[in-house]
């Protein structure tokens, strides 16, 4: 017989699979809108293999550069400003970087695929904690949130995270197919991009699936980048975002995959696996 808290249990995995159709359905039918605004894109510093990218409170970008074993700093105009780590096994030193959190305080979360480890370093590259990963976890993206640690994992296409007493759980309701990207939102959400089911889904800041945030999307979502209330997503090789009220607007064409995203009021970096980029939006007719 099944007891009432399974039955539950249920009846909310349905409910949350009912309103996932409904936004499949309504998505399907939307095409995103072409804005107004021109994209324009600044090429800056290059790179062997990135992975990912991210920015500090105080607008310094790190990039996580795998092939080379390190952490790029980078001013907001994009010069190289420090390395961070180097190949090894010692604290400190990195094998296969291939995820960071640069907004953590004053420190930053490094994730690594080879070592099976995530890293707290300040923000000069001295190491503070050290933390195993799970058994067949595959980080893709790290995300500090209060006293709890999250990592994505592309392998098992789970949301992993660990506890204030250090303990790894998996989190998330089971909803994820094939995640590629993972911002912080609103109000301390975390949003995944979800390529499978060509979303974006919303976590509360303990893990709990909220809801499917976006409309189906017209591509396959690579990246992804929250600032205020406005969502920017890489789908396929075009720039797109998701305005308050449900509204998506493509805003323009690019000629290269990309692995990682940040975006502040008009402009932000884009990064490709060899290169990051400055994107600037301008509107026709304003100078």
């Amino acid at each position: 017989m099944t007891s009432g808290r399974k039955g539950w249990r249920g009846w909310q995995r349905s409910a949350h699979y009912s309103r996932w159709a409904v936004c499949w359905l309504l998505g399907a039918s939307l095409a995103a809108a072409q804005t107004s605004d021109t994209l324009q894109l600044e090429p800056q510093a290059t790179f062997v293999d990135a992975r990912a990218l991210d920015i500090d409170p105080t607008g310094r970008l790190y990039v996580v550069d795998a092939a080379r074993h390190v952490v790029v700093r980078l001013t907001p105009d994009g010069r190289i400003q420090e390395e961070l780590g180097g190949p090894g096994s010692t604290p400190g030193r990195f094998d296969r970087p291939v995820a960071i959190d640069a907004r953590a305080g004053l420190s930053c979360w490094v994730a690594e695929v080879s070592n099976r480890r995530v890293q707290r370093l300040t923000r000069a590259g001295m190491p503070l904690e050290i933390v195993a990963l799970p058994e067949n976890l595959n980080p893709i993206a790290v995300r500090q949130l209060g006293r709890w640690l999250f990592v994505l994992d592309a392998a098992g296409g789970r949301l992993w995270r660990r506890g204030p007493d250090g303990g790894w759980d998996v989190v998330g309701d089971g909803m994820l197919q094939q995640p590629t990207a993972l911002a912080l939102g609103p109000d301390d959400r975390l949003l995944i991009a979800d390529a499978a089911q060509r979303v974006v889904l919303a976590y509360d800041r303990l893990g709990t699936f909220e809801r499917i945030w976006t409309p189906t999307l017209p591509g396959t979502p690579q990246a992804l980048a929250a600032h205020g209330d406005t969502l920017w997503l890489a789908v396929d090789r075009w720039l797109v975002r998701y305005l308050p009220g449900g509204r998506l607007e493509t805003v323009g064409r690019l000629l290269f995959d990309v692995v990682g995203m940040v975006w502040q009021g008009k402009s932000g970096w884009l990064l490709s696996q060899k290169r990051l980029y400055r994107a600037q939006l301008s509107t026709p007719g304003r100078r």
